[in-house]
């Protein structure tokens, strides 16, 4: 330990060591609020490696405190580091699964980027607008481009606010256009039925009909378990999804978690009613699983996650939408993303008569305005096909 505590702030060394037990074992946590914004919380199998520990974050925190930056020196780059390992991890100030997306956007998009070769102090917008048509030529999708920006905007704030910058020259500047719109947005009749019949995957196409029948979101689809379905009534109770992310205790020493939490939206639980006619394929599916767990000796119970895969372990989001796309690309279906399926469900229901508010409770969206601007184009379609029908009409009565 470099720190030489007859020279630190009393108020930083008034903690409490507490034990607690989990599973068996005995730990020690220190918990220490430092000011509004940063906060020390760690656990360790004995007293001295928890105040090791501790004084290791506080060493860190101080010298933060103190200001460690050389605006001469320091690149935008290594800034949006120090921003989110020096700055955001001690605090605990956001969530580790929004700190795991923040991480991904600057170790993929931003570490070497154009950014490697500017200084924060010397930024203009001309950079930014540079680095986003930069991730357009990436075929990011638009949704991506717009959410790294969200985070981008958050580090220049923090820099501005800590009188680092005076400037933040990334708010206005324009993003590409949405690139998905060379994609299908819905899959034809003709696309659906080719689809079941190429995909030989049983567990894939399962969460395909599931996806189709009830617009569910995949990581909706994921966290099913056998209690979620009525088999009685078609319906399946969506109360929870699935996802992973990296939990950070620092730069370089992290693990992979798999989390089921509520969904984000209160109006995401719900009853999603299902295709009477998949109810037999669903079940078929679900006792093959049972079997499955059976014969290799595993427990299975009806809260037990149907979908696995052959280890046993929670399906990866990230491998079904491999699957998915070398599935397109057998079928020659332009398209690349497994949310193609939710659309197309909701696309069904629409073009069926079928209300919108009845489809954005179907769907969980937040409210039905976001169901009318995502199907009210296929009023277009309707149109035009009611006109070329007109033509027909006129043409034989001419």
């Amino acid at each position: 330990m470099s720190l030489n505590l007859s020279e630190i702030d009393f108020k930083y060394l008034d903690f409490n060591i507490k034990p607690f037990i989990s599973n068996g074992y005995k730990y020690y946590r220190i918990q220490k609020q430092l000011d509004k914004n940063n906060k020390i919380n760690i656990t360790a199998k004995t007293k001295n490696l928890v105040k090791q520990k501790y004084f290791e974050k506080l060493e860190k925190y101080l010298k933060n405190l103190n200001g460690n930056i050389d605006l001469e020196d320091i690149n935008f780059s290594d800034f949006v580091k120090y921003y989110l390992f020096e700055i955001v991890l001690p605090s605990n100030s956001i969530k580790q699964k929004t700190f795991s997306c923040y991480e991904s956007f600057y170790r993929i998009h931003i570490k070497d980027s154009i950014f490697n070769n500017i200084k924060l102090n010397q930024l203009k917008k001309e950079h930014f607008q540079k680095f986003f048509n930069n991730l357009q030529e990436k075929n990011l999708k638009l949704s991506t481009i717009k959410q790294i920006k969200i985070f981008i905007n958050i580090v220049l704030n923090y820099a501005i606010e800590e009188e680092y910058i005076n400037k933040n020259f990334c708010k206005n500047i324009k993003l590409p256009k949405d690139m998905d719109i060379k994609n299908n947005k819905y899959l034809s009749d003709d696309e659906i039925n080719i689809i079941f019949k190429k995909c030989k995957d049983e567990k894939l196409l399962i969460i395909i009909k599931i996806a189709l029948s009830t617009g569910m979101r995949i990581n909706e689809i994921l966290a099913l378990t056998e209690k979620d379905f009525n088999f009685e009534k078609y319906y399946i109770n969506v109360d929870k999804i699935i996802s992973s992310s990296k939990q950070f205790i620092d730069e370089n020493n992290y693990k992979n978690e798999i989390i089921i939490t509520p969904p984000k939206s209160k109006n995401s639980i719900r009853k999603a009613y299902f295709n009477k006619n998949i109810s037999e394929d669903i079940k078929k599916y679900i006792l093959s699983e049972k079997e499955r767990y059976l014969k290799n000796g595993k427990s299975y119970t009806t809260e037990t996650l149907i979908f696995t895969n052959k280890y046993f372990n929670p399906y990866n989001f990230y491998s079904l939408n491999i699957k998915v796309n070398k599935l397109f690309k057998d079928c020659n279906i332009n398209a690349r993303s497994f949310h193609i399926f939710r659309h197309t469900s909701g696309s069904k229901l629409y073009e069926s008569g079928v209300n919108i508010k009845t489809i954005s409770e179907q769907l969980g969206h937040a409210n039905t305005n976001i169901t009318s601007n995502i199907y009210v184009h296929l009023d277009e379609n309707l149109k035009k096909e009611a006109i070329e029908n007109l033509d027909i009409y006129f043409k034989k009565i001419n």
